[in-house]
């Protein structure tokens, strides 16, 4: 994959505001069609001649260890199976991707050398030459060959199942099938090795952005204000991600671009451009690998995993505007709470009742939000498989379900569905905004909770509220399939 990348480096001094002025600028001529490293200092910090020799070297060697197609690379012995010892950085990168790849069940990986020089071949042979250098050749003829939906998916499976090891001294063992590939992620891995030098170096307060990656370290936890897509975002001592997947090409490099649009989904190959992806971790890698994730797989799926590490949060937007989030994702990049989301969201729990039956099955349940008017402001939740909802919930399908339907808005449904749970109680948290980001709190609201089990029965009950009115809990009593409802302000007295 190419690496082109702007490195933007601004070390802040830890003031009141996330304003500084900047003084003086250090550029770092890159190669092989990478965009120049700069880095900006305020007027209170420099580098020195030494430092700025040494990230050089440090940037040059992460983008020429991480380039598996070159012969003096690390990565790339690694991959013809040398035993030699990884440095610290690179053992602990694919180590941490590993643990990745097994709690997402393999959705995110850097196993996939193999199906990346698939493409590259088939893009090479379809696309025309975007930079000045001749396009190499291909070996075997590989180019002459369609895409392949079912190649792809079986290089992604081969991969996906080969056996990994990671032994003493920095060493890896693993199966043929495995070439791995950290391309997608090496801008990551350049800013948490600047940042790890720039602390070793006695700066407190610095802020690191290449391409669409920004960390930001205050020692006195300055946030660090940012702009997307016109919207503020303010974080500290954490690494923000963002990407639209639709807007790039599968594959590239300084030679070609692909015709088809999309991350390569590292479970089956093809591209993939579900949302815009807004990502905060802990650490740049963490971001970055979270975004990928996000951008490829049902938002349900990946706000399920961020909702359950608090060092995550997660915003995603799909091709039609609608906002889905993670249950921190509004306190934790709030700028100022002018909106009241940050502080004034809602805490929703459905209890489902217990039932001594031999062969139970879980309920199809639908939750919403609409106006007093009927309107839909907000899907929260859907439990069920989409061939059962037009008939189990009847009153979702007509109020919600048809209507979404009718537009083609399948990342809609796709955005907050699931499989049934059996009878596991619901609880959400929502940050007080619609469906397409916009504030609510000053509005009349109803609260719409479904609930119908096959061979069994079905209820439905509605609560009126209005968040800046919501003081106390409201705790409805339910009948038959569902056993309660209790709605709350968030930080309030429970």
């Amino acid at each position: 994959m190419a690496l082109r990348s702007l490195l933007l480096i601004t070390a802040l001094a830890a003031l009141a505001s996330s304003v500084s002025a900047f003084a003086e600028s250090y550029t770092f001529p890159a190669s092989n069609g990478q965009s120049s490293p700069v880095i900006t200092l305020n007027s209170n910090s420099a580098l020195n001649e030494v430092q700025r020799t040494n990230i050089e070297a440090l940037v040059k060697d992460t983008y020429f260890s991480l380039d598996r197609n070159n012969i003096h690379g690390v990565l790339y012995a690694l991959n013809q199976g040398e035993n030699t010892p990884l440095p610290n950085w690179l053992y602990n990168a694919i180590e941490r991707c590993e643990k990745w790849f097994h709690k997402t069940e393999g959705n995110v990986s850097c196993r996939n050398g193999a199906l990346y020089d698939y493409w590259r071949d088939y893009s090479h042979g379809k696309s025309t030459g975007q930079g000045t250098n001749p396009i190499p050749s291909i070996k075997n003829n590989k180019t002459t060959q369609p895409l392949s939906r079912r190649e792809v998916r079986r290089l992604a499976r081969v991969a996906r199942i080969a056996d990994v090891h990671f032994k003493k001294e920095n060493t890896i063992e693993f199966s043929a099938p495995i070439q791995w590939d950290l391309s997608a992620f090496a801008s990551a891995l350049v800013i948490e090795r600047i940042a790890d030098f720039l602390a070793s170096a006695g700066f407190a307060n610095f802020h690191i952005s290449v391409d669409t990656l920004q960390t930001h370290v205050s020692s006195s936890d300055v946030i660090w204000q940012s702009k997307i897509d016109g919207d503020a975002i303010g974080f500290s001592n954490a690494t923000l991600a963002h990407l639209k997947p639709w807007q790039q090409p599968a594959y590239s490099d300084r030679y070609v671009t692909s015709q088809e649009k999309g991350l390569i989904s590292h479970s089956d190959g093809w591209p993939n451009a579900r949302f815009e992806v807004i990502a905060l971790a802990s650490t740049a890698f963490d971001a970055a690998l979270l975004s990928h994730f996000g951008a490829t797989k049902p938002a349900q799926q990946s706000l399920d995993l961020v909702n359950s590490q608090p060092s995550l949060a997660l915003k995603l937007v799909d091709a039609n505007g609608r906002v889905f989030t993670s249950d921190t994702f509004a306190s934790r990049t709030a700028v100022n709470d002018e909106t009241g989301t940050a502080s004034n969201g809602i805490l929703i729990d459905v209890a489902l009742p217990m039932f001594d039956i031999a062969d139970y099955r879980g309920p199809y349940v639908s939750v919403w939000i609409s106006d007093d008017k009927n309107r839909l402001v907000k899907s929260l939740a859907l439990r069920g498989t989409s061939e059962r909802w037009l008939s189990e919930l009847r009153t979702w399908w007509r109020r919600v379900g048809r209507k979404e339907a009718g537009r083609n808005s399948e990342s809609l449904i796709d955005g907050f569905s699931g499989a049934t749970k059996k009878n596991t109680p619901l609880h959400i948290a929502w940050d007080g905004l619609d469906d397409y980001g916009n504030t609510v709190i000053d509005k009349p609201l109803v609260l719409h909770v479904e609930v119908a089990r096959e061979h069994g029965g079905r209820s439905y009950e509605k609560v009126s509220f209005a968040i800046d009115g919501l003081t106390q809990p409201i705790e409805v009593k339910g009948d038959n399939e569902i056993a309660s409802i209790k709605l709350s302000a968030k930080g309030a007295s429970q």
